[in-house]
């Protein structure tokens, strides 16, 4: 595995770092996410082959993956209130184009999810896996639900749910999720509290604006779909608060060594 995880680097890397990096991954053992930060900095090495001689990967103690995954928590939120906003203004009968940002921005989030808890959970691995296993469900869902969409249409699916259903239990699950890995964010302390709390509160609003519309309470049909523009406009805010406070705390790390 140890072989197998070296040989996705770069090979003028590998020459350069791999004997000093196979002895960083024979002081412990492997989990999870240690493995997914890894293939993140394989794939940060690929795109940053230039700056080869920056970094190693022992110097920057396993915290390349911080940068990827708050680039992608900023495209995912970008993404998801792109397509959201382009859903609410769109005339025609094509979905596509909506469908396709959404689609990419929770796509985002997952990726997200794996290089930030990846970057936290050396310190906090239970809580870390415990608020990290519901939005990533949720995101995994939200996808496959949106992909269904555009396959079998509005047809059942799966255990007689349409796609539209669970793209919505997926879409609940990752705003439900998004807030708990917002407070173990807030609780490590890993990276900005302010961003992290941002997130907790986009994170409870919009799902209090999801559960007040299904409600179908009385008297605020009017104000709808302002609530839950505001609803996605603070949850997306929330994601790209905390992707570029990820983004910030990677520059000293970089720049030291």
């Amino acid at each position: 595995m140890k072989s197998l995880l070296i040989r996705l680097y770069p090979a003028r890397w590998r020459a350069r770092y791999g004997d000093e990096f196979e002895a960083v991954l024979d002081e412990f053992p492997l989990g999870p996410f240690d493995v997914a930060d890894i293939v993140l900095a394989a794939i940060d090495a690929h795109l940053h082959l230039r700056r080869l001689g920056a970094a190693s990967h022992s110097q920057r103690s396993f915290t390349m993956s911080l940068r990827l995954g708050g680039s992608a928590a900023i495209l995912g939120g970008f993404l998801l209130l792109a397509g959201w906003v382009a859903t609410a203004i769109d005339e025609t009968d094509n979905p596509f184009p909506s469908a396709a940002m959404i689609l990419a921005g929770t796509a985002a989030l997952l990726v997200a999810l794996i290089g930030l808890s990846a970057f936290q959970a050396r310190r906090h691995p239970r809580l870390i896996w415990t608020a990290f296993a519901i939005p990533a469900l949720g995101t995994a869902v939200s996808c496959i639900g949106l992909v269904a969409m555009g396959v079998v249409g509005d047809g059942p699916f799966v255990a007689g749910l349409s796609p539209w259903s669970i793209w919505m239990l997926g879409l609940v699950a990752t705003i439900v999720g998004s807030g708990l890995f917002a407070l173990a964010t807030y609780h490590t302390r890993a990276i900005s509290r302010s961003a992290a709390g941002l997130l907790a509160g986009g994170s409870g609003f919009l799902f209090a604006v999801l559960v007040v519309g299904m409600s179908g309470v009385l008297g605020i049909d009017a104000f709808a779909p302002a609530l839950m523009f505001a609803g996605l406009l603070a949850f997306s805010a929330g994601w790209i608060s905390l992707g570029w406070a990820a983004v910030r705390l990677d520059r000293p790390a970089a720049a030291t060594a």
